[in-house]
């Protein structure tokens, strides 16, 4: 069995443009494996704490260099000789230096980021594709077995709004969800097909083109509705039958544009009430063939999400971000409340990998669903695609099926059922 030899950090720019922690381990065989950590644009305010220096004349406030001392001068001295092979026990050490409940001494990012370099070197030891060392480790942790049977359908957000888009559209994310009855080749097949016909579509009306943080367009429409429309005509061009081949999903991220106890959208000639904004979203459901529906009403509405919750078809996805921000007590309030069905799952959030796979074991124990995402800010690092196969994940969700830093997840899943899934 290896050792740890030497763990070190530096800055690199992430997809936005901004810095972010590249960290890389060495083992005593000399095996080295990298990781990088990403972050949030549209952030939740219970979400575990990101270290920034908030140095305004370098890097616009955003430098890290803080974190990356911690693990260049504190932490990675102090793993030199340990076992890749102690996840829990090294995750646990860094909880407790920490000592916070939010991980603002040290980080969310600085913990996640020796948190994944211990969960690749762990792999890399062992010999295993991360994905089935994912899956190992959690039968390891929870005495419960995975079964690792597919590749997860994915969720394409092909037009980007609120946050992740510098256009007037309040939702924050339109996406199309292929039929889980179809292969992950297939799916991202006609991901790509419905991106390139969403272009032409958004073309044919003078609509701007240009892309966001995620990797969907951008155009900038009258009504948020109009992107609904403009999705179901771009997959009926395709000759693809909404509710049957194509499901849409929406991640409404509606506590950005919720201010004095109402709801602000372009669609509606006045702010709304929670009551007549939640009539408003349901029109949305029972207009378009949606199946997966995120952060449909504020933060801290628990009863409002209740509420919404009771009135839904058991067919839809109702899915926690803002709300549950990967955080097992959240979690597991939502499951007493019968407040949503979905945890989205960002190991950021959290801040370290045996605390991601806890909030998982929780939503499996308790029959929950639960999708592996990415954020706003990315690197090409593909681990959560493995994650997300390793913890049999019901979907990932990773942006569009454009630009680098989506694609590397994207590309790592096709591999896997390609190459290594049968193996």
């Amino acid at each position: 069995m290896s050792k740890i030899k030497s763990v070190s950090a530096h800055e690199i720019i992430d997809s936005r443009g901004y810095p972010t922690i590249e960290g890389s381990l060495t083992l005593d065989n000399g095996v080295t494996v990298t990781t990088g950590i990403q972050a949030g644009t549209s952030v939740g305010k219970h979400e575990a704490v990101e270290l920034r220096d908030n140095v305004k004349t370098r890097m616009d406030g955003m430098g890290v260099t803080t974190a990356v001392s911690y693990i260049n001068d504190l932490i990675g001295p102090k793993l030199i000789g340990a076992s890749p092979l102690k996840q829990q026990e090294i995750d646990g050490w860094l909880i407790r230096a920490d000592g916070t409940k939010d991980k603002s001494k040290l980080g969310a990012n600085t913990t996640l980021a020796v948190s994944q370099l211990i969960l690749k070197a762990g792999a890399a030891d062992q010999g295993m594709p991360l994905f089935r060392y994912v899956n190992a480790l959690y039968k390891k942790l929870f005495s419960s077995e995975i079964k690792i049977e597919r590749v997860p359908t994915p969720i394409f957000n092909i037009i980007n709004g609120g946050k992740h888009a510098n256009n007037t559209l309040e939702i924050q994310e339109f996406q199309v969800i292929p039929t889980s009855s179809y292969s992950f080749t297939k799916a991202y097949q006609l991901g790509v097909e419905i991106f390139h016909e969403l272009k032409r579509v958004l073309q044919y009306r003078n609509a701007n083109i240009s892309v966001g943080e995620e990797g969907g367009f951008t155009p900038n429409f009258a009504a948020n509705v109009d992107a609904m429309e403009v999705l179901n005509e771009t997959v009926s061009r395709k000759n693809l039958k909404p509710g049957f081949d194509i499901f849409f999903g929406m991640d409404i991220a509606a506590s950005h544009f919720y201010k004095d106890d109402r709801y602000i959208l372009k669609d509606k000639p006045h702010p709304l009430k929670r009551e007549e904004y939640m009539e408003f979203v349901k029109s949305l459901i029972n207009n378009y063939s949606i199946l997966i529906l995120e952060d449909p009403l504020q933060e801290d509405d628990w009863d409002g999400w209740a509420q919404f919750a009771s009135t839904l078809s058991n067919q839809i996805y109702l899915v926690g971000d803002d709300l549950l921000t990967t955080n097992k007590e959240r979690l597991m309030r939502a499951i007493k409340e019968k407040s949503c069905t979905t945890i989205l799952v960002k190991p950021n959030q959290i801040g370290t990998i045996t605390e991601t796979l806890e909030v998982v074991d929780v939503a499996r124990k308790n029959n929950f669903s639960y999708i592996v995402s990415h954020r706003s800010g990315e690197t090409n690092d593909s681990l959560i695609a493995d994650f997300a196969v390793g913890v049999q994940s019901d979907f990932v969700k990773f942006g569009a099926p454009s630009r680098g830093e989506r694609v590397a997840k994207y590309n790592r899943l096709w591999q896997i059922e390609r190459d290594e899934l049968k193996s």
